[in-house]
């Protein structure tokens, strides 16, 4: 058969097609694999609001395992044998397309409830079809690329390299899409990109395919126009209580999303106890809320009814109008109106989601008046709060953490769990350290996380005021008396939702780096009664107040702080040892050795209110444990079952293909190869977080320079001998590991710089591992080619699919148990491993 040029598609000898490669494919691949990418990012950030974003990460997690499905299939069906390539990867485009669309439709109108699995037996059965229909379209996505890459393996480079770039694109398209269209609309572009890839597949040979796509188009297009419900989110049930936007849709003022949130503003209707009203944002359904006051006039001469007053409550009111604030994630601008009444020279407030900032200072100004716009007193900025003060030069007297928490997927946007860098060990002593001899620290988090708020400020009062030259444990025996006079930790008094489980979902310290004298300490009690809070702990406080006294009176007055962290431990099992820089996982306070059946029982067993109850609870850890014994039960369901009733003939057949190399060896390499590219995606994209602040810059350049890197390597790869592939892995594990252990300490030094050049540094540091980890996939499939073993190709595609979602959990257990640095040591391992078995191929 000819196209019309003359250019020869394919023939047919003796009853085989003999398949042509064409360049349209290269084009082909690059829309698949942008639109595959783009659901995974999109749906990670929808199941976020629909679910919570733990369960969002283990269900797509599992989802991506479709991926490696489809080369199990590949390799044990001859569906597409004797068929035309172009015919094939036309409709399976069509196909990825259609169940997009129809997938979510349908996941939609499940209510899945994930915390309710073991006390609603109904979830066991929605959650096998939740996963079953967002695993679909990543089957048919995968499928077309095995299918190109298991076909034309002379080409396999340049393929590799198109999947890449179109993969390293998929960022971009992320973050301009879900801001213009939602989570939603962001699917219908998901659909019309497979669509597309569909006429592209087939516009030479098949053209009725390509009207058949492009009807399709239009149909979903008007489809989507005429009834924007198709394409609406339901959020779980167990979210409702605390999704305001949902219980009074009549209220919602607007909707707004970005790459790492949806922000729903509604207005209060309740009426003010502090005489402002409010609208309230609503983040990811009730992933976290924050109020937006409304504002009059300046001066500010109503005091707000907000516990961030203790800040301030060292100096009455009116007596200091030179204070400088600095507030960490400013929100909807509740601590700076805090600020403002307490008469703050200058207020600096930094929010990373660029959605409340550009609310509270542009499109919601009506309402928040001059609290924000055109407030010389007002510096409001989108960055990470820890990037902004460390390059700052001022000193601040008051430092505001208030309820700096989401569940939402803020670092990747992708497959990784919420790490929190706001509080740990490394981030606390920068704050202290930008503290005026007077300055207070104040921060708020729920109360069954005070414990770790304590036994970090300790840590890091006694690296700066009492560490000597010769000792320079965290743990030695501290000055107490110093310390025990510098915090005071306070809790709101217990709501109806939170008397059943004793502990307030509001509680915090405030730190002053001087210590607080004895009439600063009566200001804050009384402060403290204005504001319904009660006072747990200040010097000299008698342990019997209450209940929790002397718990927190011991911890903070210890001198053996290591013996009283491994009691809290015993009696509580609770995990307060400080979180760092390399485990910042400050909300995980169980940890995996806590673990056990009841707790496991708890996390499942939650109702309506589980945002209130999860606070204590392991949730990350059972995630990570499910989706582990997950990728297990599905691996062996459909990567060794298929395999196990194999014909006798087919394992002779695979012996006489196979005589100069071992399968098995070549089974291990790909699953290395999977295993060791996603740790060090996932570990450097918590390396870069913190010197790059945004989760918006992170995920282009870590992720977009890592992927586009790679494939230009597998591009160049082709040309390259044996030998210099010595010198690929070896530079792969030495730039692994100093990007583990050298590069933080050099971002230190770095962190002044303007964006723009710590993005190029980024970029720099990131594109020689990345072009460097793009060369070994490539090979080995040509190896394979030119060894005679080209019919294991599929199942070695599928072996990278399942070890790179493998990698996803594993990565996250070890960075909560050891952190990230042995992350960075184990996969420099792996890739070694990898060029062992690269050398038995030669």
């Amino acid at each position: 058969m000819k196209n019309f040029k003359g250019k020869k598609v394919f023939r047919i000898y003796g009853g085989k097609v003999k398949n042509e490669f064409l360049f349209s494919n290269y084009i082909g691949v690059f829309l698949i694999s942008m639109a595959v990418l783009v659901l995974e990012f999109n749906l990670t950030r929808v199941l976020s609001v629909s679910m919570w974003y733990n369960f969002a990460f283990m269900i797509i997690s599992v989802a991506l395992l479709g991926f490696g499905i489809s080369g199990v299939f590949l390799a044990k069906f001859k569906t597409f044998e004797n068929k035309n390539i172009n015919f094939s990867v036309s409709i399976l485009s069509i196909l990825f397309g259609i169940s997009v669309i129809l997938s979510f439709y349908l996941m939609n109108r499940i209510p899945l409830d994930p915390f309710s699995l073991l006390s609603d037996r109904i979830q066991l059965i929605y959650l096998p079809a939740y996963y079953l229909l967002i695993t679909i379209p990543f089957f048919f996505g995968g499928l077309i690329i095995a299918l190109l890459i298991t076909t034309f393996k002379e080409q396999v480079h340049s393929i590799y390299f198109s999947d890449l770039l179109g993969a390293g694109l998929a960022c971009i398209v992320f973050i301009i899409s879900v801001p213009l269209f939602g989570g939603g609309g962001t699917i219908a572009v998901i659909s019309v990109m497979g669509f597309v890839a569909a006429i592209i597949f087939s516009y030479n040979n098949y053209k009725k395919l390509s009207l058949v796509a492009l009807a399709l188009i239009i149909i979903l297009l008007i489809a989507i126009f005429s009834n924007k419900d198709i394409l609406k989110i339901n959020v779980s049930p167990n979210k409702k209580i605390v999704n305001l936007a949902d219980l009074r849709p009549d209220l919602k003022i607007l909707t707004e999303w970005n790459s790492f949130s949806k922000v729903d503003v509604v207005s209060d209707e309740e009426e003010p106890a502090d005489g402002y009203r409010l609208y309230i944002g609503v983040i990811d359904a009730g992933n976290a809320n924050t109020n937006i006051p409304f504002v009059k006039s300046l001066p500010i001469t109503m005091k707000p009814a907000d516990a961030s007053n203790l800040a301030f409550a060292n100096k009455p009111y009116g007596t200091d109008s030179t204070r400088k604030v600095f507030i960490i994630g400013s929100a909807g601008g509740g601590e700076i109106l805090v600020s403002l009444y307490h008469k703050a020279k200058k207020i600096i407030g930094v929010e990373i989601n660029s959605i409340l900032n550009d609310l509270i200072a542009n499109k919601l100004s009506y309402w928040t008046g001059p609290l924000v716009k055109n407030n010389k007193s007002v510096e409001l900025i989108t960055n990470d709060a820890r990037a902004e003060i460390n390059k700052r030069e001022e000193m601040f007297d008051v430092i505001i953490s208030a309820h700096t928490i989401s569940s939402s997927a803020v670092s990747s946007g992708a497959m990784n769990m919420v790490e929190n860098y706001i509080l740990t060990k490394e981030a606390v002593r920068e704050y202290v350290d930008k503290l005026t001899d007077s300055g207070i620290l104040y921060i708020s988090r729920p109360e069954t996380q005070l414990f770790k708020l304590i036994t970090t400020l300790k840590t890091v009062d006694n690296e700066i005021f009492n560490t000597t030259s010769d000792d320079n444990s965290i743990f030695k025996t501290l000055d107490t008396n110093d310390f025990k006079r510098k915090i005071i930790c306070f809790r709101r008094k217990l709501s109806s939702f939170e008397v059943g489980t004793g502990k307030s979902f509001l509680a915090g310290v405030i730190y002053k780096k001087s210590g607080f004298n004895d009439d600063e300490v009566t200001n804050i009690r009384s402060e403290a009664i204005d504001l319904n809070l009660e006072v747990l702990y200040y010097y000299g406080i008698d342990e019997n107040y209450f209940p929790s006294t002397p718990d927190l009176k011991r911890l903070v007055e210890t001198d053996n702080l290591t013996e009283e962290i491994k009691q809290v431990k015993s009696v509580y099992n609770l995990d307060i040892n400080p979180a760092t820089d390399n485990k910042p996982f400050f909300d995980n306070n169980i940890g995996f050795a806590g673990l056990n059946f009841q707790n496991i029982k708890e996390v499942l067993s939650q109702d309506e209110k589980a945002i209130f109850a999860l606070k204590d609870k392991p949730v990350a850890e059972v995630t990570i444990i499910i989706l582990l014994i997950q990728i297990v039960f599905v691996s062996f369901l459909f990567l060794i079952l298929p395999f196990v009733f194999k014909k006798r003939s087919s394992f002779e057949s695979d012996k006489q293909d196979n005589l100069k190399t071992n399968k098995k060896l070549y089974f291990l390499y790909f699953s290395l190869l999977g295993l060791g590219y996603i740790m060090l995606q996932i570990s450097m994209m918590q390396k870069f977080t913190i010197f790059l602040g945004q989760p918006v810059y992170t995920m282009l350049t870590v992720i977009s320079t890592m992927l586009i890197a790679s494939g230009i390597g597998s591009r160049i790869s082709r040309n390259l001998s044996n030998k210099n592939f010595v010198i690929v892995f070896s530079l792969i594990v030495l730039i692994c590991l100093f990007i583990g252990f050298v590069v933080p300490s050099i971002f230190y030094k770095l962190i002044k710089l303007d964006l723009i050049l710590r993005i190029l540094f980024s970029i720099m540091i990131i594109f020689p591992l990345g072009f460097l980890m793009g060369m070994p996939f490539p090979a080995g499939i040509y190896k394979l080619n030119t060894s005679n073993n080209n019919k294991i190709i599929p199942l070695c595609w599928a072996l990278n699919g399942f070890f790179s979602v493998t990698g996803t959990a594993l990565t996250v257990m070890i960075a909560m148990i050891v952190g990230f640095k042995l992350v960075f040591v184990i996969a420099a391992m792996i890739y070694l491993l990898a060029f062992l078995l690269f050398r038995k191929f030669i």
